[in-house]
């Protein structure tokens, strides 16, 4: 159960994801900074499948996972769907993202959506492929923001939350506008929200990620955005490759 959106910029991007677990579920490890395959990469780690859900590679490419609750799920036993992070995180562009995808054995692995921000994605290069499992067959296509995923009413969240999202971004879509945006929580509408409330579940963490050509960052922010989600919060809970610990004490 999540929330993604992005904006693209004259030189480079950003991406803003809300994610949804389980209340029972255990923390995730803040973002580390680590080396997979000769490549740093920027991620936090969901310590139930050792795996991710979000990434940023020192080259600018960026990835986002998303389940997809409605898909095929295999007969046998799964592997952690965040795995396919850990493997195809070091990637140096959507060509080689695409390469080792063809060589997984989807079979493995629970329906997802993994979204590919490539580094040269920005206004002139506005390209954000989807590359799609749903338990019978995989697809790769262009995609646009915002998307969504849910184990409940599926339809129905969507719906609403892109009404939302219209409606606040009907002035002009930038920074300001996304954080409002998956801020969002109407009281009677928890399950809808963009930061979704219900009595099993609820958005558990915010991460922003930030690609120019001066700056990769990764902001990532525990607990519901309703509580508080602005610029000053990613400032403080800002991750880069060579500082791992906040920017702001």
């Amino acid at each position: 159960m999540c929330s993604v959106t992005w904006l693209l910029e004259e030189n480079g991007y950003q991406v803003f994801f809300n994610r949804d677990e389980q209340k029972n579920r255990p923390l995730a490890t803040p973002p580390q900074s680590q080396n997979i395959n000769n490549t740093q990469v920027l991620m936090p780690i969901d310590p139930v499948g050792n795996g991710s859900w979000i990434s940023l590679n020192e080259h600018g490419l960026s990835l986002c996972l998303l389940n997809n609750y409605q898909g095929k799920l295999p007969s046998g036993a799964c592997l952690s769907r965040g795995l396919l992070l850990q493997h195809l995180a070091p990637s140096q562009s959507r060509t080689e993202v695409t390469e080792l995808f063809n060589q997984l054995k989807l079979s493995c692995f629970a329906p997802f959506t993994l979204l590919v921000f490539g580094p040269d994605l920005s206004l002139n290069k506005p390209e954000v492929w989807a590359f799609s499992w749903n338990g019978v067959s995989s697809k790769i296509a262009v995609t646009d923001s915002p998307l969504f995923s849910s184990g409940v009413a599926l339809e129905e969240v969507q719906n609403y939350r892109k009404e939302v999202y219209t409606s606040i971004t009907s002035e002009g879509k930038n920074q300001q506008s996304l954080l409002n945006f998956h801020s969002h929580h109407h009281a009677e509408k928890g399950y809808l929200s963009t930061c979704m409330h219900r009595d099993d579940a609820q958005t558990v963490s915010f991460t922003h990620l930030a690609v120019s050509s001066d700056l990769f960052s990764m902001s990532y922010l525990a607990g519901s955005p309703c509580d508080g989600l602005n610029r000053q919060q990613l400032e403080k809970h800002c991750y880069t490759f060579d500082k791992q610990e906040s920017l702001i004490a």
